[in-house]
Parts: C-alpha cells; sequence; structure tokens
C-alpha cells in the first residue's frame, strides 16, 4: 500500500473520532448525533479527500 493512501486513512480516521471527542470534552456528554456526525465526516474525507498526501517541504 502507498505511504499516501496510509496517511489518508489514519487523517480520515483521526476525523471521525476527534468530533464526538470534541463534544464530549465540550458537554461531558455522548450524544449519537455527534457520533454519527463523527463517522460521516470522517467517511467522507476517506471517499472525496485527497489522493495523495501533502509532501513536505
Amino acid at each position: 500500500m502507498p505511504r499516501g493512501a496510509v496517511i489518508h486513512r489514519v487523517i480520515s480516521a483521526g476525523v471521525a473520532v476527534a468530533v464526538p471527542a470534541i463534544a464530549f470534552m465540550m458537554s461531558d456528554e455522548i450524544n449519537m448525533e455527534f457520533i454519527v456526525l463523527g463517522a460521516l465526516i470522517g467517511f467522507a474525507t476517506w471517499y472525496w479527500g485527497s489522493r495523495v498526501a501533502p509532501t513536505m517541504i
């Protein structure tokens, strides 16, 4: 698997986890809509996101 694909999947999974985590930190409760929103954004990033990892300068 190309390095860019691995980085792309890690970023997508990070986004999917970050949305409910931030919502939990802000309100001290976890609601299903934030879990669904995080998964939706994460999968959208995975599917439609960049196919190539950004290069380091």
